[in-house]
């Protein structure tokens, strides 16, 4: 298991991450990876180079995978306006 396994991330997506040779999360990235697939709202703020944008996207493409993953499962149901 990878370390970004260990925060919740897919084996796919964090393969992918570990072939670009990011083998450890950043602290931003450790902190908050589990708080965006939790559901939570994150305010991030670091300096240049600190992993913000690995932080917010690579949750958003796990969640838009499962959630496209479970439309084609038919676990998806839209909400009714």
């Amino acid at each position: 298991m990878t370390a970004f396994e260990e925060l919740g991330m897919l084996p796919e997506l964090a393969n992918a991450v570990n072939e670009m040779d990011w083998t450890l999360p950043t602290d931003i990235q450790s902190e908050g990876i589990p708080a965006i697939l939790g559901g939570g709202d994150v305010l991030m703020a670091a300096e240049t180079g600190s992993g913000k944008t690995g932080a917010f996207c690579l949750p958003v493409l796990q969640i838009v995978y499962e959630t496209m993953r479970d439309q084609q499962a038919g676990k998806y149901k839209k909400k009714s306006a």
